[in-house]
């Protein structure tokens, strides 16, 4: 009788159980490394391990929300000096957001006055990488967290800090689209050096290089106008729409060419008219005033004829609550460059923007100090130590202006 015969493949079923052991065992760990990002990693600031101090009221109900809004903010430093503690956190973003609205609060808040600035700081230079960006290479918002650093550090006013705001510009400008004025990116900033572009990250580079001391007529700047022009929705003005869509009338201006938050309005021919937006737009007026465009230019001309057809405080416009608290913030800081205290909207109604623009965030204020978007978190507005650096940025910027204004009056 002949011997049976032996495979030395495992069986059909044997195999099929040791696949489903090796899936349910790798369900099992990304299980767990989501829990453990989840519980761990993903939030992204600590408990506080102080308790804020009452601040004494000083009879001015903005100075005083500020007050407590930095307080809330120092309470929720981390041990190494961050405001953030995600492994996951697009550092040092976090961390530059609250320097920049300590340091210009009316306190004029510094290193010697309030230590946790000088650990602030520290944590942020300590991100500065050989190329000169301050960044989390890994999260791929080198030019934003760069451009938010730059503007936290030239606020302090420390010398020290001189050569890292300089390579951190330099690294600024090498990010600009420059070579080809046919593409739609030219004078954009990208994300990344040839990373996508936007102009809000392109509004945040202007802003920080000018802090940096770019002046007029720069390149970077004469370049970033021609970006700037192509997202603003002025047909006598813009030449130049995307594949697909025409230009709008209203002033504003959109995200990136051919691309807008709110959905887009119905052109001629079927194409599409990408639709013009509530922080884009002060995005896109600041800009040019940043860059010291006139007044008198019809580019900020058009763009304050959407300022005064679109005045509000209800919403970031044509996206309701998106994003709300950073529309505060472009607001207060494209209106102040304009110079007007009082802004006449398009019903002919008078606007002292300064108050109302503070009495609205006192009103939104929380009993702990801080502020959040309780309607959206979208863009992360639903967490408090960012959106409450938005909200004392926005009043420190209020108090200047009903300052000037004060001032003005006693002359």
């Amino acid at each position: 009788m002949d011997e049976p015969t032996t495979s030395s493949s495992p069986r059909p079923r044997s195999l099929l159980r040791r696949v489903l052991k090796m899936l349910l065992l790798l369900a099992l760990l990304i299980v767990l490394a989501g829990a453990y990002l989840y519980f761990f990693e993903l939030p992204h600031h600590s408990t506080p391990t102080l308790a804020a101090e009452a601040i004494k009221p000083s009879g001015d109900p903005a100075l005083d929300a500020i007050r407590r809004g930095v307080e809330f903010l120092r309470v929720h430093q981390e041990a190494d000096g961050e405001f953030s503690c995600g492994l996951i956190d697009p550092k040092p973003g976090y961390t530059a957001l609250v320097v920049d609205s300590v340091a210009h609060s009316p306190d004029k808040c510094r290193e010697n006055t309030h230590p946790f600035l000088a650990k602030a700081a520290a944590a942020i230079l300590k991100h500065q990488q050989p190329n000169g960006s301050i960044a989390t290479p890994s999260m791929s918002l080198d030019t934003y967290t760069t451009a938010v650093s730059v503007m936290a550090l030239t606020a302090l006013e420390n010398p020290a800090y001189a050569k890292a705001v300089e390579r951190a510009k330099e690294y600024l400008i090498s990010v600009q689209y420059r070579d080809d004025e046919s593409n739609p990116n030219f004078g954009a900033a990208g994300y990344k050096p040839g990373g996508r572009t936007s102009g809000d990250v392109t509004s945040m580079w202007i802003e920080a290089l000018k802090d940096a001391g770019v002046k007029e007529g720069d390149p970077a700047f004469t370049n970033a106008q021609k970006f700037l022009s192509r997202l603003q929705n002025d047909s006598e003005l813009n030449k130049n729409p995307a594949p697909g869509t025409e230009v709008g009338d209203d002033g504003g201006f959109i995200y990136r060419p051919g691309e807008s938050k709110p959905k887009d309005d119905a052109g001629k021919n079927g194409l599409r008219i990408p639709k013009s937006y509530g922080l884009m737009s002060y995005a896109g007026l600041k800009s040019f005033l940043y860059m010291n465009v006139g007044k008198e230019d019809p580019r900020v001309r058009s763009a304050w004829r959407w300022v005064r057809d679109n005045y509000t405080l209800e919403e970031n416009r044509n996206i309701g609550a998106d994003g709300l608290y950073y529309y505060f913030l472009t607001m207060a800081k494209a209106l102040s460059a304009y110079g007007e205290p009082e802004l006449t909207t398009t019903d002919g109604k008078k606007h002292l923007w300064a108050q109302e623009l503070s009495q609205r965030l006192i009103s939104l204020q929380e009993a702990d100090g801080c502020w959040r978007n309780k309607q959206s978190d979208r863009w992360s507005e639903n967490d408090s130590v960012m959106v409450t650096a938005f909200a004392i940025r926005t009043l420190g910027i209020c108090q200047q202006e009903l300052q000037k204004q004060k001032e003005s009056t006693q002359k």
